[in-house]
């Protein structure tokens, strides 16, 4: 078929393969990671810390360059995105706290302070001599197509990493989430357990800036634990939900962007968690009444 066509037949192979895995990873850590920070009340933090990671790129983008190391790369990259994106959450709640903002005043100033710096940085990377800045501007929508092995190495590294921390701390971060009184009283210190949390979301955002882009992370965040909340059950099968649906939208999303062209895998992944939450409203209905009829039989 022609480049230029809008339809594209994908094919599995090693590539293809390579880039299910890794959208895949990204869905299970989003979604499971999503439902501490909906338990939280924290979507909108999660918001700023995605888009606060775009000056971070750029700046590291232009370090790179500067100092003659390979301003392309995933590691040098992620960890710039990683610092901002980690500056901007850390200093939303310390602004809501100190200077009499509130939560939303605060989470407001920092979302639009640090993606207005990241658009004017990233002016700054475009007219760069170099010409190796080619493709950065998918960060913002995500282009899993795009993944190199290096990408899905860096993101599989540190979606492993993320998961594997929060099931080792899944029961202490659970009890931090519903009540941190008795999380306090119980001994546990609950200061750690929230910058675990912290570091958590922003290794989120950063093993997902390319997959699904800054600026629409945040939608495989909340809509997956949002859906399998609407679904109900315990706080651990609500988890195990939520990155199951994030695991399936991740995938259609990849499967969307490498089949149609010139459509971000973002905005496909984006379409797919918020349609799965609206059908989880109906299903979970279905559920209910399922669930009542079996034990009204049972009493019978």
């Amino acid at each position: 078929m022609a480049p230029d066509a809008p339809f594209e037949i994908p094919f599995w192979g090693a590539n293809t393969i390579m880039v299910a895995i890794g959208c895949a990873v990204f869905g299970a850590l989003a979604g499971s990671v999503g439902t501490f920070v909906l338990a939280r009340r924290q979507s909108l933090l999660a918001d700023v810390a995605g888009h606060a990671a775009l000056p971070g790129v750029a700046l590291a983008f232009l370090f790179g360059e500067w100092f003659g190391l390979s301003g392309r790369s995933p590691w040098l990259l992620l960890l710039g995105g990683g610092i901002s994106a980690l500056l901007a959450a850390w200093s939303t709640p310390w602004l809501a706290s100190k200077r009499r903002l509130g939560a939303d005043g605060a989470n407001a100033v920092a979302l639009a302070g640090f993606f207005g710096l990241g658009s004017v940085l990233f002016s700054v990377v475009q007219s760069h001599p170099s010409g190796a800045q080619g493709g950065l501007r998918r960060l913002l929508f995500g282009n899993a197509a795009a993944m190199t092995s290096s990408d899905a190495i860096a993101l599989g590294v540190i979606a492993i990493v993320a998961l594997t921390t929060l099931m080792l701390a899944f029961k202490e971060l659970s009890l931090l989430a519903f009540d941190e009184a008795a999380a306090s009283v119980l001994g546990l210190r609950t200061r750690v357990l929230e910058w675990v949390l912290l570091l958590l979301l922003v290794a989120t955002v950063v093993a997902g800036m390319q997959v699904a882009g800054v600026a629409l992370v945040v939608s495989m965040l909340i809509a997956p634990a949002a859906a399998a909340r609407v679904l109900g059950g315990s706080f651990a099968r609500t988890a195990t939900t939520a990155a199951c649906i994030g695991i399936a939208c991740a995938l259609v999303g990849a499967i969307a962007s490498r089949a149609v062209t010139h459509v971000p895998t973002g905005s496909a992944m984006t379409l797919a968690a918020t349609a799965t939450f609206f059908l989880s409203i109906p299903a979970a209905r279905v559920l209910r009444n399922s669930r009542a009829r079996a034990l009204t039989e049972r009493a019978s």
